[in-house]
């Protein structure tokens, strides 16, 4: 008897979605995908921001989805912290614009270093603070506009004025389109690290806050139903994140997406009434966790947050999680695409012309494998670098370093979604699933994300039932033999592939074979492993058949290395068209048995050489 090297099923076929996440996408002999010299490169992606911590819109859908607290929103984001109270500390933020320029303020009631100012108009008194020598030259005016007049000098300025009752009392910065206005004092100092002039809003944290959570989160969110719980999620998050920092120049934080935004209490263009930059909802969600920020132990978290995840977090300081909240439908930021020259992404990176830049480690992390960690850019002369995906992600300005390379054209993923609909159903694909699906692929779906869905559908399952059917038992489905099959191919109770497997062992099929044993046997050979069996096959398998049943005995033979072989070829036919090249062969016939057909499906026909046979098939 010809021996037949078998390996049984162990637990459950992997989903196709799975076996992506594996890595199971790319033929053998195919290689990775990459933006070739001479042309573009399009960069598609998930998520906006570096990822790390809360995402914003996943607090959102967290919130208005599943109906989570702000406390549970803050537990999954900033695994390992606690909610715990500080009090209302005070917070000095470097005004970003101010650093190494003058500082030009007016103010009602204004006073430097403690001294009470005369006014000088009805607005008030305008105060300049310029460098001189080691110390600050001190200038007073009626306006922005001066004239100024030196009123002294001293080592350290502070600004700020005798009333805070309203915004007409604030300090208000003077700048190109109008006047900022800010709660607190302003103070100017030196520079702790490089000595410049610097200006540094001083005032209470929560006041702080005020400036901060509406331009972080939009303020309108606390008006959808519990989306107050996003914004008090903010809150925390932002009140963190600011008492945790230091910086070089000596204040906590900053105003600038450097840090966090922070824009002042309010703005007046030059002319119109003041615009609060305050939010309703968000000095409410401020006030309900007035206080509250996240702590590992005793030490406050650095709880860093961006716009959106894409889907799963980063990881890092806190623990990578998934963030099923990162789709709801106000997120337009989860996916993106952009397309750059490779003569510019050269520029940006200080390489040499670049022949080729792909994506060559990944962090395993949601679709197309995660987020890149490194990136292998090959020049024209052989030469090459590696960057970072952040590297790569700022560099390049882009959205995300959760992101792929290419230089797919819309026509030929117009040719790829027309070939796929043909192998895969049969048939051409109607307009919305030929310009829905190739926009996809151009905006950074994979090919074989697609096979995937594809092969989800319900129309592609009612084929491949149909196909059961006619093939293995000779006849069409009956109506409740097929609503049956998918219903538990939909419920995840078997695959596609599972049908043909159970009628090789029917009653039914055993009548088709003749009723005996020996043509039973003969049968499957035929049909599993494209041979006739030899009399010791027979007998050998006739032994199994009687003390194990045939289901038993299918399986064994259905699950053997040769069975699996000659399905795996199959599909190089069907894909591509030709035989298989033994090295994959063997590769697949592997994957086959590891991870079921659903794995060789994706993994061939999202292949780079299907790619091409298809845009050459469908030009």
């Amino acid at each position: 008897m010809r021996p037949i090297a078998f390996r049984r099923l162990v637990g459950v076929v992997l989903s196709a979605t799975l076996a992506m996440a594996l890595g199971l996408t790319i033929a053998p002999a195919a290689p990775a995908a990459a933006a070739s010299a001479g042309g573009d490169a399009t960069f598609a992606g998930h998520g906006w921001g570096h990822g790390r911590g809360m995402g914003q819109f996943g607090a959102l859908g967290y919130a208005i989805n599943y109906g989570w607290n702000y406390a549970q929103i803050l537990d999954h984001f900033y695994g390992g912290t606690t909610l715990q109270g500080v009090g209302n500390p005070l917070m000095t933020v470097e005004l970003m614009a101010r650093t190494g320029t003058e500082l030009v303020a007016i103010g009602r009631g204004l006073t430097v270093n403690g001294g009470q100012l005369p006014e000088q108009s009805t607005t008030g008194t305008a105060v300049r603070v310029t460098p001189s020598g080691t110390s600050f030259l001190i200038e007073t005016a009626a306006s922005c506009a001066g004239p100024w007049s030196a009123i002294g000098t001293a080592p350290t300025v502070k600004l700020s004025t005798s009333s805070q009752a309203s915004a007409d009392n604030y300090i208000r910065v003077c700048e190109a389109a109008g006047e900022r206005f800010y709660r607190g004092a302003l103070t100017v100092q030196r520079h702790a690290s490089t000595g410049v002039e610097t200006t540094f809003n001083e005032l209470s944290t929560e006041d702080y806050l005020r400036g901060v959570v509406p331009h972080e989160s939009p303020d309108g969110w606390g008006s959808l139903p519990n989306g107050m719980e996003a914004l008090k999620a903010q809150a925390v998050a932002a009140r963190s994140y600011a008492l945790s920092g230091t910086r070089s120049s000596g204040a906590r934080t900053c105003d600038t997406t450097t840090c966090q935004v922070y824009l002042g209490a309010a703005f007046q263009p030059w002319g119109p009434n003041p615009e609060s930059l305050d939010g309703k909802n968000a000095d409410a969600a401020i006030a309900a966790t007035a206080g509250q920020v996240r702590m590992f132990g005793s030490v406050i978290a650095r709880t860093e947050f961006s716009s959106s995840t894409g889907g799963w977090t980063a990881g890092g300081v806190f623990p990578a999680v998934v963030d099923l909240g990162d789709s709801v439908g106000y997120n337009t930021r989860s996916s993106w695409a952009t397309t750059l020259p490779l003569s510019t992404v050269a520029t940006k990176l200080g390489t040499g012309q670049i022949s080729s830049i792909v994506v060559i480690e990944r962090n395993g992390l949601g679709a197309d494998g995660g987020r890149a960690l490194k990136v292998l850019v090959t020049m024209t002369g052989g030469a090459q670098r590696t960057f970072t995906g952040d590297a790569i992600r700022l560099q390049l300005g882009l959205n995300s370093d959760w992101f792929s390379i290419s230089s797919v054209s819309l026509a030929e993923s117009q040719s790829v979604v027309r070939a796929l609909y043909q192998d895969l159903l049969g048939r051409g694909p109607d307009p919305t699933g030929l310009a829905g699906w190739s926009a996809a692929l151009v905006s950074g779906t994979s090919q074989s994300e697609l096979v995937g869905a594809l092969t989800r559908s319900d129309e592609y399952i009612a084929l491949r039932v149909t196909k059961a059917y006619n093939e293995v038992l000779g006849r069409g489905p009956d109506p409740q033999g097929a609503a049956d099959w998918l219903a538990q191919i939909r419920a995840g109770y078997g695959t596609v592939d599972d049908v043909q497997l159970r009628f090789y062992g029917s009653q039914e099929f055993f009548l088709i074979t003749g009723g005996t044993t020996a043509g039973y046997i003969q049968r499957l050979y035929t049909t599993m492993l494209r041979r006739g069996a030899s009399d010791a096959d027979v007998a050998a398998w006739a032994g199994v058949l009687a003390s194990s049943g045939p289901a038993a005995m299918v399986n064994a033979i259905w699950f053997s290395t040769e069975a699996a072989s000659v399905r795996a070829g199959d599909y190089y036919a069907t894909f591509l068209g030709r035989g298989p090249d033994p090295t994959g062969l063997a590769g697949w016939t592997q994957v086959l048995l590891a991870y079921g057909q659903g794995a060789v499906r994706i993994g061939i026909a999202g292949s780079l050489e299907y790619r091409a046979k298809a845009i050459v098939r469908y030009p």
